[in-house]
């Protein structure tokens, strides 16, 4: 009858979907191609944009973002923008805003992970700070509740450890994300030329 497979199978199996759909799908000649089908330029540009200080929908903007994660790094992204002829000067509009909001994020990014570095910092005198505290304590003090000094020093190496195996990893995994959404291409091409 129905075979059950354990949540690891399911896993391999749905991870293989995807390296196949992407495969199949997206990927050309080792680059990785978004499509994204527009009605006009207004699924692009936010409506609240004034002319001159435009910024990307964010619904349009959550989609390349989506799409892209699924896009293993090596590969280089290609966002095509299948809808009506874009004017030259709407190309650029685009282009240019699309460049400008990723190089945004990308910077954004960067400057959260100089700030999480200089905490880094801090991190590594609290820890040390705190430590020789309770070093001092425990030796030459005997009267002093020691259980203030246990919870800092907890604190600090807690931090600390996190920072330096789980989140430093995954800021600069962001960072690199980013760079790439930064430095993707964008073509054009008219809905006609494109099969529904």
């Amino acid at each position: 009858m129905f075979e059950k497979h354990s949540n690891r199978q399911r896993y391999y199996y749905k991870k293989s979907y995807l390296e196949r759909r992407l495969q199949y799908d997206v990927m050309e000649n080792g680059v990785a191609h978004i499509p994204c089908k527009v009605k006009s330029i207004d699924d692009i540009i936010s409506k609240f944009s004034v002319k001159g200080c435009e910024s990307l929908d964010t619904e349009f903007l959550m989609y390349i973002m989506d799409f892209a994660g699924f896009i293993p790094p090596e590969h280089m992204i290609v966002l095509e923008l299948i809808g009506p002829g874009f004017s030259p000067e709407e190309q650029k509009t685009i282009i240019e805003t699309i460049t400008a909001e990723t190089a945004y994020i990308l910077g954004r990014t960067e400057e959260h992970l100089n700030y999480r570095r200089k905490g880094f910092i801090s991190m590594i005198a609290g820890t040390i700070i705190s430590g020789i505290a309770l070093y001092v304590a425990k030796k030459l003090i005997v009267d002093v509740p020691l259980e203030f000094i246990f919870v800092v020093f907890w604190l600090f190496a807690d931090a600390l450890v996190r920072y330096m195996f789980i989140d430093k990893r995954d800021y600069k995994e962001e960072k690199i994300f980013m760079g790439r959404l930064a430095s993707m291409e964008v073509v054009f091409k008219e809905q006609d030329s494109v099969p529904e």
